[in-house]
């Protein structure tokens, strides 16, 4: 609200007044093309850990690349994430 206060009417009406609009962040891209590198990277160590299963995590890496709808970006960022914490955190 402060920004449109502050614009005055530089804003055209049908701008300030319209209805709330989400956005959603193309992960999907992104994961697949410039973080790429960074996930399979963190995947590769997560998959090495004993508690996981190394096939199945290189299944779901690849079943999401190569645009499987039954692998979410989220189920892989998920991963992805929990590898980075590990690793910074000094879990074994």
């Amino acid at each position: 609200q402060l920004l449109v206060e502050s614009l005055g009417n530089l804003l055209p009406n049908e701008v300030v007044n319209r209805p709330k609009m989400g956005f959603t962040l193309p992960f999907d891209q992104w994961m697949k093309n410039e973080l790429k590198g960074f996930c399979e990277q963190r995947l590769t160590a997560l998959s090495n850990r004993a508690y996981f299963d190394k096939a199945e995590v290189n299944a779901l890496w690849r079943d999401f690349s190569s645009g499987k709808a039954t692998v979410s970006w989220s189920r892989i960022w998920i991963l992805v994430v929990l590898e980075d914490w590990l690793a910074k955190n000094g879990v074994e």
